[in-house]
């Protein structure tokens, strides 16, 4: 889901749409998580054979941005290794102003015109919103809460939750970046405008529903039969590529 509680872009002046596609040299993600609630690393299985987890993320970004001139540089960690440890929290509940305040606690680099930096926090407990949040984003900002237990709690195979994590980082990042008329303006209308910033089509990423464990249980059915690791719908990457210097 995405959190708009509060419109704290004045924190975040470069952190933009504009920047994004059209100035951004290189697009960082900087993931921290808590003890006991690290993100998922490896492989996934599909039909296709195993391939690496977070190529999923990866992928998806160098899809959003390869039609800029210079297409940005993007780095992704990949292993628990190369994310940050967190102090214990010690919360069970999270808002949008938690997450922006743990972003100022626990973050180190700062994004600028050129450098786009991302900030994912896996954190234990739940929304504030309600117990069936996997993860939000904060709007006008680049920040990312994660909650793990929603993940790990759901009675799946570990390839499901492994997909689910993956495709739940792809949607908050959709957000983030400014899609589905959340900054980057749509070439033809698909925004469901009851559901906020989200698509009408119901085989992208960033319609609704696929922010839910349900729901991204048959999205990843469709991953696993074709191996094909695009998640968003053409509207969204049209929006992106017009957008795009």
């Amino acid at each position: 889901s995405e959190t708009k509680s509060e419109n704290f872009s004045s924190l975040f002046p470069s952190s933009t749409p504009s920047n994004y596609f059209k100035r951004s040299t290189e697009i960082i993600l900087e993931i921290h998580y808590e003890e006991g609630v690290e993100p998922y690393e490896g492989t996934i299985t599909t039909m296709m054979g195993s391939v690496p987890l977070w190529d999923i993320t990866q992928d998806n970004i160098v899809q959003l941005f390869m039609n800029r001139s210079a297409p940005p540089m993007i780095t992704v960690p990949t292993t628990v290794a190369e994310m940050n440890l967190l102090p214990d929290q010690n919360k069970v509940s999270w808002t949008a102003n938690d997450a922006v305040a743990l972003y100022d606690r626990h973050h180190i680099l700062n994004p600028t015109q050129t450098r786009a930096v991302f900030y994912i926090y896996f954190v234990k407990g739940n929304s504030s919103t309600g117990t069936s949040t996997i993860a939000f984003s904060v709007n006008t900002t680049p920040v990312i809460i994660v909650f793990k237990d929603v993940i790990t709690a759901a009675a799946m195979a570990e390839s499901v939750r492994r997909f689910i994590e993956q495709s739940t980082i792809v949607h908050e990042l959709g957000h983030a970046f400014g899609l589905v008329n959340n900054g980057i303006p749509m070439v033809m209308d698909h925004q469901d405008e009851v559901n906020g910033a989200h698509t009408t089509n119901t085989n992208c990423v960033m319609y609704f529903q696929n922010e839910g464990i349900a729901d991204l249980q048959a999205f990843y059915a469709d991953y696993f039969a074709t191996g094909d690791g695009t998640l968003w719908g053409p509207e969204v990457l049209a929006d992106a590529y017009a957008f795009s210097d």
